[in-house]
């Protein structure tokens, strides 16, 4: 269970304090709404998880129809998933690469 006091969004936040440029907030506005969707999908996600796990722990049985949808909802979620996890890995290797370069421009 991850530690519910650790607050995950202090690296934004602490992005948004630092930045005065109207358009870099406006470029951190983006990558806030895209955050807020995928937590609102995941949490979605979840509920229909648990759903899932209390039916079956309790017996009770699906029809086709709904494990058709939700069937349909992860094939069209997943490949989606995969592409951003692929993107931000590198995102990160691009930050990493560059931050490496500013480090080496200060010491030199």
């Amino acid at each position: 269970m991850p530690d519910t006091a650790q607050d995950r969004l202090a690296p934004l936040r602490q992005l948004i304090e630092a930045t005065d440029d109207p358009g870099l907030l406006d470029l951190v506005i983006g990558v806030v709404d895209v955050i807020e969707e995928d937590t609102a999908l995941v949490i979605d996600r979840t509920h229909v998880s648990r759903d899932i796990a209390a039916r079956t722990k309790a017996g009770d049985w699906f029809g086709n129809t709904e494990l058709s949808e939700i069937l349909a909802d992860a094939d069209h979620v997943l490949p989606s998933y995969k592409q951003q996890r692929s993107g931000i890995l590198e995102l990160k290797g691009t930050l990493r690469d560059r931050r490496s370069r500013l480090d080496a421009a200060e010491s030199g």
